[in-house]
């Protein structure tokens, strides 16, 4: 399968520019662990992101990451303090496939959908783990907070979908994840 069947030339885009949006974000004041925070995104925000979008293909299902100039724009206000909001854009998933005359049915299920919204942060729990493992905490801390945070039970967040879909997988994945991030 080829890069263009997969991608649309707006959909790199809007990738690219949060990529590099976030990286700039997360590496200010010291631009000068650019390329660690470059990895941190990449695989913290990027592979999380991608996640969303291959399990949603993987159930025959329209996705693409469609960036939200809004979220980027907080995101580069908030640089500046303590805390920072980071909401650059997301996996839009549309749960229809079309039948043989253009027609529309309903096609994810509710256990496939919850599926679809888990993998990004098993994702990023997985990474925290390795980053942890191999002892760059920077990459690790960035994984354990993207999963923590989109764990929370919130829509359109993964935590309230994952919540509505089984509880105590959601329960078991935040645990996890804040384990990560306290350890």
């Amino acid at each position: 399968m080829r890069i263009d069947q997969v991608f649309s030339k707006v959909e790199i885009r809007d990738i690219l520019i949060a990529t590099i949006s976030l990286t700039v974000i997360f590496a200010y004041p010291d631009f000068s662990n650019i390329l660690l925070v470059l990895v941190a995104v990449v695989v913290g925000f990027l592979l999380h992101e991608l996640a969303h979008k291959f399990a949603a293909i993987k159930f025959n299902a329209l996705a693409f990451f469609k960036l939200w100039p809004e979220g980027l724009l907080i995101g580069f206000i908030t640089m500046f303090l303590p805390l920072r909001f980071l909401a650059p854009g997301a996996v839009v998933i549309y749960p229809y496939r079309y039948g043989r005359w253009g027609y529309r049915e309903k096609h994810l299920t509710a256990n496939e959908m919850g599926i679809v919204a888990s993998v990004g942060p098993i994702v990023n729990i997985f990474f925290a783990f390795v980053f942890g493992i191999l002892g760059i905490g920077f990459v690790a801390n960035i994984n354990s907070l993207l999963a923590t945070f989109n764990l929370l039970p919130i829509n359109p967040l993964d935590g309230g979908k994952v919540l509505h879909w089984k509880w105590w997988f959601w329960a078991f994945l935040l645990g996890v994840a804040v384990m990560t991030f306290l350890l």
